[in-house]
């Protein structure tokens, strides 16, 4: 009985919902204002109920392109432990007898559970993002780690560390071994079986310098200015294309920034760049920029 009117609410000629108006005190007759005005009124409500709806459903695509990307993420980590198990596998064949293989496949297996706990550890903090904690880290000792994780697996990986400089920087140790894993994977990958992949450390004014350096196939100038950090874009056939896109956004999360440089044919150098420990306390390396810096 108290129902006087119902005004729709239409957004591109779809029904959104209803308004029932109540009778009024004094009621009159609507006259042509009247029914302009609640139709003006009915599709302006239309309007943000629709907004409204596109913002949540946005907002849950958003959940779910993020949780996607993540998976890729961990199947990229898994990869290249699977990668590295099989090298390992096929070598402990030709040298399953000789104790120094043992031994370092050992350490191998060790580094490689190490890794799969690091990610589980990784995955329990969904949605938190970033590194946990910087702190004082000596990139020498964490460049000697990778690079005696990959001459553990034996066989044709050739995995160099130059004579550097000490380079006390801050960062979190995992996510920088993290990021050479992929750099080096990458080099790997991208060079011939037997080529050195080499290791450096430098320092330059306030940053600590990380180089990984290859003789590699290299890459084009074009792709390494729009599609190098791309994600899922790849020239590896089955490759997911986030390795590099990883390492920078994970360089960027310690107040870092990734360089490279490539050559077509000659190989190419990845520099990691992070703030040495006098400069902590800077939010960005001195003279970095929004976008990290390609030379091609």
């Amino acid at each position: 009985p108290r129902v006087w009117a119902m005004v729709p609410l239409l957004h591109f000629r779809r029904l959104a919902g209803v308004v029932v108006l109540a009778r009024p005190a004094h009621a009159r007759r609507l006259d042509w204002e009247d029914f302009d005005l609640l139709r003006i009124v009915g599709r302006q409500l239309a309007s943000y109920l629709a907004e409204n709806a596109g913002q949540e459903a946005l907002a849950e695509a958003g959940r779910f392109d993020e949780f996607h990307r993540r998976i890729a993420f961990v199947m990229h980590d898994i990869k290249n432990l699977a990668s590295q198990l099989a090298l390992l596998a096929r070598n402990a064949e030709r040298h399953a007898d000789n104790p120094a293989f043992r031994k370092d496949m050992l350490v191998t297996l060790t580094n490689a559970a190490d890794k799969l706990n690091a990610l589980l550890a990784r995955l329990s903090r969904y949605g938190a993002g970033g590194v946990q904690r910087l702190e004082l880290v000596d990139a020498a000792d964490v460049v000697e780690a990778v690079a005696a994780r990959y001459r553990g697996a034996g066989g044709d990986c050739t995995v160099h560390v130059t004579p550097g400089q000490t380079c006390p920087i801050m960062a979190s140790r995992e996510t920088l071994e993290q990021v050479l894993a992929h750099l080096v994977q990458n080099a790997i990958d991208a060079s011939q079986p037997g080529m050195a992949v080499f290791l450096q450390t430098r320092t330059d004014g306030m940053t600590g310098v990380i180089e990984v350096s290859d003789t590699g196939c290299g890459m084009s100038a074009d792709f390494v200015r729009n599609r190098l950090f791309k994600p899922f874009v790849s020239t590896k056939s089955g490759g997911f294309g986030i390795g590099a896109f990883e390492a920078r956004e994970l360089v960027r999360a310690m107040n870092g920034r990734l360089e490279v440089e490539s050559r077509e044919g000659l190989g190419s150098r990845f520099a990691v760049r992070l703030p040495l420990v006098v400069a902590d306390g800077l939010e960005t390396i001195p003279g970095s920029k929004p976008d990290d810096k390609k030379v091609a």
